[in-house]
């Protein structure tokens, strides 16, 4: 039996009023999640247990059945394991965006999702007037990248605040600067930054061209290292990620996945999702467990995009869903489909209420479901209060 999960990441909305009360995944042509929630299971899930800030490391964490209270130690070890990043004992590792500053504001949470050449470009200049022994910069991808304090033993994690740039957008900068015991130092790598990055000739470019300039890093999701149990311990599986994001990969590296590259997957509204079926679809001939990340939606979440939302929504449903499901055709397979957290457009930002999710597969008979929807998986009695129950309940 071949098991799938796929995470279109974000999915989950709230009731819009310009859709007439009702939520981009009711709106979405979806006839492939459809078709398997007739003849499957749905219910609802928390991925995001209590006094946890509603994110995709801690949702996707317990997707995969680990407990965060039991194994998080932050998103940047996660994001230094995928590239190559080793850390000592005494490292902490911080999620590193490109942003753009306007007036004092966030304006952009991604720089414009800067391309990764200039990106790249950006990275090394941070490392040549920023870096020190004790602060390296590594570019991830885009506007995901990475910051190392090395021996970090003056920053106490626990007495410090960071926020996330994408649940600011439009506010005030100096009001979410990082808080805290020794929160200085992240503050004054980050004001350094926006002095070298403002008269780069990468960002007046930008600027000429009216795309978003990478004016300032914004660090957040700090931790050290991450050891915790491979999942081929807990579920005796062989199994692969597939992922545009150093986030997601790094989780699977650390947990014993096979991390699958795909070619022209972004992280963004055209990524290759076509390209990510067909590499579960080859890699469940050899492994059992395929785990298969989408970011499209969750972008358009955080960007208030709701056309692109639904569209995104489709898109997955059409290439990654439909093709799975033709691929595996004549197989024992079962699958679970679930967001990992809502981001709601409404508020461009994460929420910790529960996530619709579907189980359904070859061998299941008609389920009780005409359509998958955060609605319909309201009408289920079947529900999980910790998110790491989840998988258990699928695999076994």
């Amino acid at each position: 039996m071949k098991s799938i999960v796929i995470v279109p990441d974000g999915a989950a909305d709230h009731p819009i009023e310009e859709l007439g009360g009702k939520t981009p995944l009711e709106v979405a042509d979806t006839p492939n999640m459809d078709l398997l929630a007739s003849r499957g299971i749905l219910g609802r899930v928390k991925t995001t247990p209590k006094g946890f800030v509603p994110a995709s490391d801690i949702a996707n964490l317990s997707l995969l059945g680990y407990d965060p209270h039991k194994h998080y130690t932050g998103r940047g070890p996660l994001e230094a394991a995928n590239i190559g990043v080793d850390l000592g004992e005494k490292d902490l590792a911080f999620r590193c965006n490109f942003v753009t500053n306007a007036e004092g504001k966030l304006f952009d949470y991604s720089a414009g999702h800067i391309r990764d050449k200039e990106a790249k470009i950006l990275v090394d200049c941070l490392n040549r007037e920023v870096g020190s022994a004790d602060l390296e910069f590594f570019f991830g991808k885009s506007y995901r990248n990475l910051a190392v304090f090395r021996s970090s033993r003056d920053l106490k994690l626990d007495k410090i605040k960071c926020i996330a740039p994408h649940d600011i957008i439009g506010k005030k900068i100096n009001k979410y600067l990082p808080r805290g015991r020794n929160s200085n130092i992240l503050r004054e790598a980050m004001e350094a930054s926006a002095a070298v990055l403002q008269k780069h000739e990468i960002n007046k470019v930008r600027v000429d061209l009216e795309e978003n300039p990478a004016n300032m890093i914004w660090l957040w999701g700090g931790g050290p290292k991450t050891e915790i149990p491979s999942f081929k311990e807990l579920f005796g599986l062989e199994g692969a990620v597939i992922s545009a994001v150093d986030l997601i990969k790094g989780l699977g590296k650390v947990v014993g996945l096979k991390v699958l590259n795909v070619e022209g997957a972004n992280g963004y509204y055209d990524t290759n999702y076509a390209g990510k079926a067909e590499a579960a679809l080859e890699a469940l001939k050899e492994l059992d467990f395929v785990f298969v990340h989408i970011e499209a939606a969750d972008e358009a979440g955080h960007n208030q995009d709701l056309r692109m939302k639904i569209t995104c929504l489709e898109r997955i449903d059409k290439l990654v869903v439909g093709k799975i499901i033709a691929g595996m055709e004549g197989k024992e397979y079962k699958i679970l489909i679930t967001p990992d957290h809502p981001t709601p457009l409404s508020l461009r930002t994460h929420t910790s209420e529960p996530v619709p999710f579907l189980i359904s597969g070859s061998n299941r008979g008609k389920g009780d479901f005409s359509y998958y929807s955060e609605k319909a998986a309201q009408e289920s009695s079947i529900y999980f209060d910790k998110g790491s129950d989840l998988i258990r309940y699928f695999l076994f």
